[in-house]
């Protein structure tokens, strides 16, 4: 590998602010579909991260990478990524002609189980003028291996765009299996799993593929409709959580399931200013997490204990226990947030249209009852009209029926609500939600061409009114119940309208 360099591009200057429509301008440009080269892979046989998450112009960024090999005539090339005439990318930098070589193997210290990739830097580069704020990958290629992608954001701190965009990193942190550890003991090595994960490694498995499946189809849709969007990651909202007031709606994609305290407060404080939140995924705010250094800056870990036990920081600090937030001692349930909770993972099929009328649907065409075939998969959530934490009057606008092997009956749900701010609150009650509108989904069968289109126009219905200030004043929720989960499967027209869960 050559010594870490300084890649170069012509210098523009920082703008001072973003024009009005700058995102549909930027949009107009031309696009390339290259990037796509690197979307399969999982991880590349060349790999690498980058010593920040998001970035801002007049940052510099240090990459570190790898290949399996030495290889000659590598590059990085940083593609921007929306609409551009469904390309969806469009290349705003590379360095070529860079050597690599393999780089030392991850180390997994103390009884954290704490997985880094202890590398050397490649090459330094600066985040300029021509850097259009946005959700950038940069894919690393050498000759005759597999590329792979690391996603960086580039933010545009103060702006007011009418959306801001939260990637959510804790949560691809916590899934990556890169070194041979995640937060899950369920990983493909059947590792026991880490209580603290870093930043400092690339991503693996699904944490690699969290960007692709549950958030590009969002920005894509999101830049495709011209609606001008400020992007961050989950990190900067724990780190200035009063940003989020900035905007009239905040939007999170399809797996956003590890939140900081700061996250959440701020998240309730945005609702109670008047603004919209979609989350456009499920099992959102599920699990508390807490954030600490590396040697390579602040917010590079991410701790994830899951208990009580052997942690003196909640010891001293009960809200700071990084335990289910429904659990005590935090006693927050995700659905006085979301307005439902988290329900399972292990079902896949089709919701059922329960309340058409809604502006959410407006223009889709559907009729009571219509099966949007091929919608959940993933995780999803559940309303529960028995508990206090429900908001009184959330509109169930649609519900997958779910017969479990023990004979139980359940049910996935897709839910809105008006905040007493009028703020409006979204949730799509399945991870796969941005995925189908991309038709692109890991385990889950073809959607219709039809049901995406369904499930295309409801987003955009939800995008639109949430960019244009409280959604409440103009779309109230009607309070609307489900049928009882036993009622909601007995109902189903054919066996296949009712998902099977595999335990």
């Amino acid at each position: 590998m050559s010594s870490a360099g300084t890649a170069t591009a012509t210098s523009a200057e920082c703008p001072t602010g973003l024009a009005r429509g700058w995102l549909r301008t930027e949009n107009a440009r031309p696009g390339t579909t290259a990037w796509q080269d690197a979307k399969r892979t999982r991880a590349g046989s060349v790999n690498g991260y980058l010593d920040r998450d998001s970035a801002q112009c007049g940052d510099t960024v240090t990459a570190y990478l790898s290949s399996l090999a030495p290889a000659s005539g590598a590059s990085l090339s940083a593609y921007r990524m929306g609409f551009y005439g469904g390309a969806e990318g469009r290349l705003i930098w590379q360095v070529r002609d860079v050597t690599l070589e393999p780089q030392p193997r991850a180390a997994v210290t103390g009884a954290s189980l704490l997985t880094v990739a202890p590398w050397r830097p490649t090459l330094t580069f600066r985040i300029t003028g021509r850097w259009t704020p946005g959700y950038y990958l940069l894919v690393v290629r050498a000759p005759g291996q597999s590329a792979s992608s690391i996603p960086l954001v580039v933010r545009a701190d103060g702006d007011r765009a009418p959306l801001g965009f939260q990637a959510s990193v804790l949560t691809y942190q916590a899934y990556n299996t890169f070194g041979g550890h995640s937060a899950y003991a369920n990983s493909p090595r059947k590792a026991v799993a880490s209580t603290e994960v870093s930043f400092d490694r690339p991503y693996e498995d699904g944490g690699y593929y969290s960007p692709y499946q549950y958030e590009l189809p969002l920005v894509r849709e999101i830049e495709k409709l011209g609606i001008d969007t400020d992007y961050f990651t989950d990190i900067d909202a724990d780190s200035d959580p009063a940003q989020l007031r900035l905007h009239k709606g905040v939007i999170t994609g399809g797996h956003s399931e590890y939140w900081t305290k700061r996250m959440y407060d701020g998240a309730v404080a945005a609702r109670q200013a008047g603004v919209n939140i979609a989350f456009f995924g499920a099992n959102a705010v599920y699990t508390a997490a807490r954030l600490t250094g590396s040697p390579l800056g602040p917010d590079r870990r991410v701790v994830i204990r899951r208990s009580l036990a052997g942690d003196p920081l909640a010891a001293r600090d009960p809200s700071l226990a990084t335990v289910n937030w429904s659990a005590p001692p935090l006693n927050r349930p995700e659905a006085t947030l979301i307005g439902e909770g988290y329900g399972y993972l292990g079902a896949s099929g089709s919701l059922r249209v329960l309340h058409p009328a809604s502006w959410i649907f407006a223009g889709t065409g559907v009729t009571e009852g219509q099966v949007l075939r091929n919608t959940v998969g993933g995780e999803y959530d559940q309303v529960d009209v028995n508990q206090p934490t429900t908001p009184p009057d959330v509109d169930v606008l649609a519900a997958m029926p779910i017969r479990f092997l023990s004979g139980q009956a359940g049910m996935a749900t897709t839910t809105y609500y008006v905040a007493p701010s009028h703020a409006g609150v979204f949730d799509a009650g399945t991870t796969y939600w941005p995925c189908v509108m991309s038709g692109d989904c890991l385990h889950l069968g073809p959607t219709p061409p039809a049901v995406r289109a369904v499930v295309t126009r409801a987003t955009d219905n939800v995008l639109l009114a949430f960019a244009g200030g409280p959604a409440g004043l103009e779309h109230a929720s009607t309070p609307n119940w489900p049928p009882s989960a036993e009622g909601l499967v007995g109902s189903a027209r054919e066996v296949g309208d009712v998902a099977v869960r595999a335990y």
